[in-house]
């Protein structure tokens, strides 16, 4: 009896480490969107209401991944204040500083890192150009997570669940 009730919680914990993996690849794609979404959100709102970034980024300016949301409070505070001088120099140390918070990788902590030249440039037409360019390098990207995911949630899935069964084996 207790050889069953306790291969019943080794498969029931192997599923949920398995359902664990599978929110995470999904939670990755999605926090790759609201990155995508917050950099057209920032360059619309500041051509239309020509208000500067810090100001957009402390109170328009919000997407459903409340540590973007931190981030952007961040990068508005030390906008404001005036601590690090050049705002694109801000945006890049303030996201490389939470890259692993928000599980990036290094590619995708590039892109997010150099966005802030889309936003902080010498003219409209400069920042619309590298506007054009992130979204452009963002969109590839999340592409390929895309393609890959539905293999990674797969194989995390059918691994948790034959490593539980493994560990039956070897206790039984």
């Amino acid at each position: 009896m207790l050889k069953l009730l306790g291969s019943i919680l080794i498969i029931t914990a192997s599923m949920g480490l398995a359902v664990t993996f599978y929110s995470e690849i999904a939670d990755h794609v999605k926090r790759l969107y609201e990155l995508r979404k917050l950099f057209v959100d920032i360059s619309y709102a500041a051509y239309e209401s020509m208000q500067p970034v810090e100001i957009l980024l402390g109170c328009f300016v919000r997407t459903r991944d409340e540590t973007i949301n931190e981030i952007c409070k961040e990068i508005a505070d030390q906008l404001i204040e005036k601590k690090q001088g050049q705002g694109d120099l801000v945006w890049r140390n303030v996201f490389a500083a939470h890259r692993k918070e928000l599980k990036l990788s290094a590619e995708e902590a590039e892109v997010a890192e150099g966005a802030g030249s889309a936003f902080f440039g010498k003219s409209v037409e400069e920042n619309k150009k590298h506007l054009a360019v992130t979204l452009e390098r963002l969109d590839a990207l999340i592409r390929e997570t895309q393609s890959g995911q539905k293999e990674k949630q797969r194989v995390c899935g059918a691994v948790s669940i034959l490593g539980g069964l493994m560990v039956i084996i070897l206790l039984l």
